[in-house]
Formats: structure tokens, sequence, C-alpha cells
């Protein structure tokens, strides 16, 4: 009998833990996105003005356009290499340093993709497709065309 009480007791307490359990998640999630919106809003370095990053930068403008055609040269997939689009570099935190991310926009017209490329010291240091905090979505492109990047 004993048994049969502490186990009432349980269900009774069950929805009110998941209450619980929501609303810590809920409150979780609003602290989260809050301070994700305050540190991209004051941080310079995800500021879109490419005046500002050359000002910013340690390093030197890169020869961006021909280190991304010579990188995309690489690329497997050759022949969904259309109607590239590219966009300035901006001076980012990236995760082994601070790195210049220049996004190349693919197939434009039909179905969009981003592609990031960061530069180090005249290096490509890593390329992948492009996430929400790189903001490639964000930038203004223009065409490029890899066999004649200088």
């Amino acid at each position: 009998m004993h048994v049969r009480s502490v186990g009432r007791r349980h269900r009774r307490d069950a929805p009110r833990r998941s209450q619980i359990v929501r609303r810590s998640a809920a409150l979780l999630a609003s602290a989260l996105t809050a301070l994700l919106a305050g540190c991209g809003s004051s941080s310079p370095t995800l500021d879109d003005a490419f005046e500002k990053a050359l000002s910013l930068s340690p390093e030197p403008l890169p020869p961006y356009r021909k280190l991304v055609a010579e990188a995309l040269k690489t690329f497997k997939a050759q022949n969904e290499l259309t109607n590239l689009e590219i966009s300035d570099p901006r001076w980012v935190e990236h995760l082994g340093g601070p790195a210049w991310l220049v996004c190349v926009k693919f197939n434009p017209a039909a179905n969009p993709y981003h592609y990031a490329f960061f530069i180090r010291q005249e290096k490509i240091v890593e390329n992948r497709f492009a996430v929400g905090t790189d903001r490639c979505t964000q930038r203004t492109f223009v065409a490029f065309d890899p066999a004649t990047a200088k």
C-alpha cells in the first residue's frame, strides 16, 4: 500500500516537472538569443563596411580573388560552378584566429548557396559551406569568373 501512494504522488508530480523543464528551456533559449544578438551588434569584426575591415585588420588585403579561384579548381563538381558571384573580404574572428572571410555565391538564379573562404597570411585556412554566423547571405556580391581572377 505504501508503494501505491508513492507511485500516485510521482504521477501527479510529473506534469509539474515537465512544465518546469519546458519553462527552464524557454528561459535559457531566450537568454541565449539575447546574448547572441547583443554580441553581433556591437562587434566591429562583424561590421560589413569594407573600409572599416581594412583599417581593423593587421594583415594587408590578400589577393583573395586569385586564392579563391585556385581553391575552386579543386572542387569535384566543376559543372556546378556556374554564375559565380563573390563578396569583398571582411576581417572576422575565426576559430584558428582572425582571418579574412570571402563569400562565394553559387547558382544565384536558381537555388543559390553560399560558400565561405577564410584567408590568413595569403593562404586559405578553411573553406566550407557558409553558416549563419558567416553572414554571407547579407553580403553584396559581384560577378566572378575564376578564369580571369587576379
